[in-house]
């Protein structure tokens, strides 16, 4: 994207992404394609289809971020049909490999009933999981559900009034 000199090449830095990814099986290229369609980046005409398509290709092979990205995709209809169901696998998938935000959506799921059934007990787990990593919305999601989230995470206050 760069190019030499003055003169930048969208073209061949798409290529060049496409190529790593294709026949070097490189993730990230994967993921950094679909972040270059998704804000069109470094020239290249914003594409929600094709950011949805590569952060597919780099979720399905593993890359944490990009299926964090692609529930969101998915929980909004960005580039993809609308589903609460996938987003919530793509985030449950991400939330379990360690992906904090993720955390959040799962419980923001579970708490508003979208894609599985409602349960405030089940949010304030996920809650707690992404607040005892420094997420400051699940700290906040758990003080307006302080009253369960006494019950269902014993020492739970311990977190939120530091």
């Amino acid at each position: 994207f760069e190019g030499r000199g003055t003169v930048k090449d969208t073209d061949a830095g798409v290529a060049w992404l496409k190529a790593a990814h294709d026949m070097g099986q490189d993730v990230d290229a994967a993921h950094d394609l679909a972040l270059v369609y998704e804000y069109g980046r470094n020239g290249v005409q914003n594409d929600v289809f094709a950011a949805a398509d590569w952060f597919k290709k780099a979720a399905n092979a593993g890359h944490i971020e990009a299926m964090a990205e692609l529930g969101l995709c998915y929980e909004l209809g960005c580039g993809v049909e609308q589903s609460d169901t996938d987003a919530l696998d793509w985030y449950m998938k991400a939330a379990n490999l360690g992906h904090t935000t993720s955390k959040f959506s799962v419980a923001e799921a579970f708490e508003e009933a979208r894609g599985v059934p409602q349960s405030d007990e089940e949010a304030c787990l996920w809650y707690y999981k992404a607040a005892i990593e420094g997420d400051h919305d699940s700290k906040m999601a758990l003080r307006r559900l302080e009253e369960i989230a006494r019950i269902v995470v014993p020492g739970v206050r311990a977190i939120l009034y530091v």
